[in-house]
């Protein structure tokens, strides 16, 4: 009977060993829910200038092949009351004539602000000016006697000017390159135009844009212009 206990209980753990199964605890993972990527908005720079320099371009196209303005003065000073006068206070352009000639007016008053160069490349919406373009004038170097205005509309990788003015009852556009100043046309494009009728004995350098030429002169763009008027 002693041994009754002993064998009753190693019979027990016998079979309470064999029948045990290993029990596998199962956590179910809950799938991780990814932040939300959040992008940084991108900042987009606005060129301020270069938009009002565009928007007074776009405005000038608009008189292409017309006759907007009567003369070459006369289309700028258009231009520039219709985008809220980036260029010159028409209120002060009487102060600055020294003849009867409006574009000379427009460079002295250009001049006196301190907003004419010759040597920097143009932007775009800049005014160009010219000098002895009348029939009866001769060129003379470094004279100022500015006699014609026109407005940079483009500007090529190889220097060449475009700008618009009116010439002969029609506003045009027509070209500039100080590079090339002897040459109207190079591979078929026009580079240089004629900016006066010349006869049989004068060399044909001496009719094209560049030989006539004389400064730019940058606007000065108020807060308040933001289209043109048209």
């Amino acid at each position: 009977m002693k041994y009754l206990f002993p064998f009753l209980f190693l019979t027990l753990l016998l079979f309470s060993g064999c029948s045990q199964k290993e029990v596998v605890v199962v956590v179910e993972m809950q799938p991780v829910e990814q932040e939300a990527k959040v992008e940084a908005p991108s900042i987009v720079k606005i060129d301020k200038e270069a938009v009002l320099r565009s928007t007074v371009v776009e405005s000038a196209l608009q008189h292409l092949h017309k006759n907007s303005g009567k003369d070459c003065s006369g289309f700028v000073e258009l231009v520039n009351f219709q985008n809220s006068e980036p260029y010159y206070k028409s209120g002060e352009l009487s102060k600055f004539y020294d003849n009867t000639n409006r574009s000379k007016a427009i460079f002295n008053l250009m001049r006196a602000k301190n907003r004419v160069f010759e040597k920097e490349i143009p932007k775009v919406g800049d005014l160009v000016f010219f000098e002895d373009t009348l029939q009866h004038s001769k060129r003379k170097v470094g004279s100022f006697n500015i006699t014609h205005i026109g407005i940079v509309t483009k500007i090529d990788e190889d220097g060449t000017i475009h700008f618009i003015h009116n010439t002969q009852g029609k506003n045009r556009v027509d070209q500039l390159n100080m590079n090339f100043s002897q040459t109207p046309i190079i591979s078929g494009k026009s580079v240089n135009s004629y900016l006066k009728k010349c006869d049989s004995s004068t060399p044909k350098q001496k009719c094209l844009s560049a030989y006539y030429f004389t400064a730019f002169a940058t606007p000065l763009f108020g807060e308040q212009i933001i289209l043109s008027q048209n």
